[in-house]
């Protein structure tokens, strides 16, 4: 999938009103009737970054290219690629929650 923040025309530090708002206009400038495939692509997108834990899944499974949350726990990899290096607290934390 592409980029959801990229589909929606949000940034990625926009808060769950902002991502609504960008979304209601994406639809309304790509309606369904129109335009099914963008739709299906501006909805797809909506579902994966439309609330604070589905953009914290989204953005821990990117961030580890597949991995599972456990491996990366076990192994602290968060701390050693530039990719990972700010999941570090949040993945101590979700270790935490355990």
């Amino acid at each position: 999938m592409a980029n959801p923040y990229s589909i929606l025309n949000v940034r990625p530090e926009a808060g769950d009103e902002e991502i609504r708002r960008c979304y209601l206009e994406a639809v309304h400038r790509f309606p369904p009737e129109h335009c099914p495939e963008q739709f299906v692509s501006i909805r797809q997108a909506y579902e994966t970054i439309k609330d604070e834990g589905a953009r914290l899944e989204f953005l821990l499974f990117d961030a580890s290219q597949g991995e599972s949350i456990d491996e990366l726990i076990e192994e602290e990899r968060c701390r050693t690629t530039p990719k990972r290096a700010g999941l570090a607290a949040l993945l101590s934390l979700l270790g935490e929650t355990r």
